[in-house]
């Protein structure tokens, strides 16, 4: 001993050679032997203590037991040496060339299993484990699934690149929320039952359908990705499926997707590498069908696309009605304008139509043409045109005008229309002439229309009065429908559909309808709309007698208002409308008359004039007579113009000689404006038609040049101010 501890004390150097070689050469023993045992794959005590990481009580709490072991990555072939470890509660053993774990079942205690990359090929070889929570068997050999009844808290189960050909054996696992199959050889969902599952992931399979998911009403996250699925029925009750992956499958057609589409709160879709993304305008229109995704072909949707693909492929009716309203204005626009009856100069009444709308099938068509009848003096039917087949019974030109869908857009771009709408994939529309042709004869065109036709009336300046029809009793409604024998079920099923659109667009707007009107029995509802006309044109008989028997109405010199104990003016009484195409008021009914003394507001004596006299020009014009009053009464100045009167000069006043008017000139000009008086007294000089002169007041002469051009915009107004 001695000799040994004098040795290291005072080595030599041939010793200090020697020593560092039999070193090294220990090493190298203890490395060569080390890897002979993990060569051989065979789990030891001193393994098992390097990879322990977690100590805690045991279950009576007296004594410290360890948790948690891991031994990733050591070719282990036998871990035999694990049943002395009946503590663990949490073992990771991947990456590793292990068949075996029958050991695992002296871990009663045992919460998280990993033994993934392994060459495990009998699955859940060993006594159940009742407080396994989670299970890792991924990239081993399982062929099969046995019966996992007795786990009953397995929650998370990974069985992705198995061997496994179908589901089975799970069907008892009733916590297990997290199920991933992936790159397997399953080519039919099945056993999954009513499994609380919220992550379920067959990627990688064979699968041609999904049918089998019916049940699994918890499901949130679906990944169906890299199969040959072209069709996704069994989707539809997925209430809560937030995101499903459906990359590289056989998806040719938006309309596949019908099954997912309108899930409330599905928000990412995939669709990458699938034939349905060739289609024009896939992403916009995706996006339209649902407006809640966040997410598509794993890029976010901007709030610019949702806008877009709304206005592309679903656009509100508010937006369809501007489109429609500016499409019809343009094209008026673009052909020669024409002085209509509706729209003259005159015309301030828009109370010109009475519209009946409601769904298809409550009378609206029957009552229009009922009213129209019995109230011919009054209203009369304005017929639409339509590109739809007529029904039986249904006369060209009586009903509808009927036409093709060429003939229609012709219609469009010659501007005739002033409202157009598609139903049921048929166009209708109202053209201009459809209302002077009833309106030419002093009445009220009444038509009848769906929603989308008023809302597109309602942005022209027309202004009628709009009566909805609907009814209240479905199954009464339903019924009548069917009795018709007219539209096929499909179609009834959007007709009570669009029962909750009435409904709702007179609630959330109020005043959008003048009248509403239950028609579950027309005979009811025709005499309920007989009562609101009678009413209305009572209270507009009244109200123009009331006006009449107040007293005549005149203009007061000082304020320009009407005063009742002047004598009547002309201007003030007729009615306007009357007087912008034909004087003669036999031409008109009293309707037209009523509505306009109610609508058309008090003028002044100077804007009475002032619109008697464009009227009349605009009658000259359209006739081609002579031109205007002012063309004549501004044709031409000169220096020689007047002999006898000059105009007295100003600071700033245009001076100069005006040629004599034509006698017949300034008769019509104080035919035009006799009646125009303050009191007693005219505003008009004296004219002396007999002896052809005109007593014009003179002043001093002046001094200065006039010019030979005509007199400029200022002159041509002192000129016109003075004839007022």
């Amino acid at each position: 001993m001695e000799n040994r501890l004098e040795n290291r004390i005072s080595p030599t150097p041939s010793d200090i050679t020697n020593g560092s070689l039999n070193a090294a050469q220990a090493v190298n023993d203890e490395e060569l032997k080390g890897s002979n045992e993990i060569k051989d794959g065979v789990l030891t005590e001193e393994m098992v203590s390097e990879g322990l990481s977690h100590f805690g009580r045991d279950v009576t709490g007296q004594q410290q037991v360890p948790c948690s072991l891991s031994l990733p990555s050591l070719d282990l072939r036998d871990i035999s040496v694990l049943c002395n470890y009946v503590h663990l509660q949490k073992l990771e053993l991947p990456h590793n060339s292990i068949k075996d774990i029958s050991c695992l079942t002296y871990m009663p205690h045992l919460v998280i299993l990993d033994v993934s990359y392994n060459e495990i090929s009998n699955f859940f070889e060993f006594q159940p484990l009742r407080y396994l929570q989670v299970a890792n068997f991924s990239h081993n050999h399982i062929g099969d699934i046995k019966d996992l009844a007795g786990f009953l808290c397995l929650r998370k189960l990974n069985l992705d690149y198995n061997c496994l050909s179908e589901i089975s054996g799970i069907e008892q696992c009733v916590m297990l929320t997290h199920l991933s199959l992936a790159f397997n050889k399953i080519k039919k969902i099945s056993s999954l039952g009513r499994l609380p599952l919220t992550h379920l992931c067959l990627r990688g399979n064979q699968l041609r359908a999904v049918e089998g998911l019916e049940n699994l009403d918890k499901l949130q996250f679906l990944d169906l990705s890299m199969n040959k699925i072209n069709r996704l029925s069994g989707l539809q009750n997925l209430s809560c499926l937030c995101s499903i992956n459906l990359e590289k499958n056989k998806i040719f057609k938006i309309s596949d997707l019908k099954h997912v589409i309108g899930l409330p709160l599905l928000t990412n879709i995939n669709l990458l590498d699938n034939p349905v993304q060739e289609q024009p305008d896939f992403r916009l229109r995706v996006i339209s069908l649902q407006q809640q995704l966040t997410i598509l072909d794993q890029e976010p949707v901007s709030v610019k696309e949702k806008v877009s693909s709304v206005n592309m492929f679903d656009p509100p009716m508010d937006v369809l009605a501007a489109e429609d309203h500016r499409t019809h204005l343009v094209y008026q626009m673009g052909q020669p304008q024409v002085l209509y009856y509706s729209n003259s100069p005159a015309s301030e009444s828009p109370d010109l139509m009475l519209v009946l709308t409601g769904p298809e099938g409550c009378g609206k068509e029957v009552l229009v043409r009922r009213l129209c009848q019995e109230f011919g003096e009054y209203f009369g039917v304005g017929i639409c045109h339509t590109t739809r087949k007529p029904y039986i019974g249904e006369e060209n030109g009586i009903d509808y005008h009927f036409v093709s869908e060429e003939d229609f857009q012709s219609l469009v771009h010659m501007g005739k229309f002033i409202q157009t709408m598609q139903y049921n994939g048929h166009m209708f529309g109202l053209t201009r002439e459809a209302i002077e042709e009833v309106v030419e004869d002093g009445l009220v065109c009444c038509v009848h229309m769906e929603l989308e036709g008023v809302l597109s009336l309602k942005k022209t300046y027309f202004e009628p009065r709009y009566i909805l029809l609907i009814p209240t009793q479905m199954e009464k409604f339903i019924s009548h429908l069917k009795s018709l024998k007219l539209h096929p079920p499909a179609q009834i099923d959007f007709a009570l559909k669009r029962v909750a659109l009435y409904i709702n667009t007179s609630e959330q707007r109020p005043g959008f309808f003048n009248n509403i009107i239950p028609c579950d029995d027309w005979e009811e509802a025709y005499q309920t709309l007989q009562q609101v006309v009678k009413d209305y044109l009572l209270a507009e008989k009244e109200e123009e007698e009331e006006k009449t028997n107040s007293g005549f109405f005149s203009v007061s010199s000082s304020t320009g208002h009407f005063l009742a104990e002047d004598p009547p003016s002309p201007y003030a009484s007729e009615t306007l409308l009357g007087s912008a195409l034909d004087p003669s008021p036999s031409l008109f009914t009293p309707s037209f008359t009523n509505i306009q003394a109610e609508l058309s507001p008090e003028k002044t004596f100077i804007e009475l004039a002032s619109m008697r006299r464009r009227e009349q020009l605009a009658r000259e014009a359209v006739a081609g007579k002579r031109p205007g009053l002012y063309s004549q009464l501004f044709k031409g100045y000169g220096p020689d113009a007047f002999s006898a009167s000059s105009v007295p000069a100003g600071p700033r006043s245009a001076v100069g000689m005006v040629k004599p008017l034509h006698n017949s000139i300034l008769v019509q000009t104080t035919e035009l404006l006799k009646d125009i008086n303050v009191g007693s007294k005219s505003i008009l000089p004296q004219i002396q038609t007999e002896q052809n002169t005109l007593e014009v007041p003179k002043s001093p002469p002046s001094p200065r040049v006039f010019p030979e051009e005509p007199v400029d915009k200022n002159k041509r107004a002192n000129v016109e101010g003075s004839f007022l």
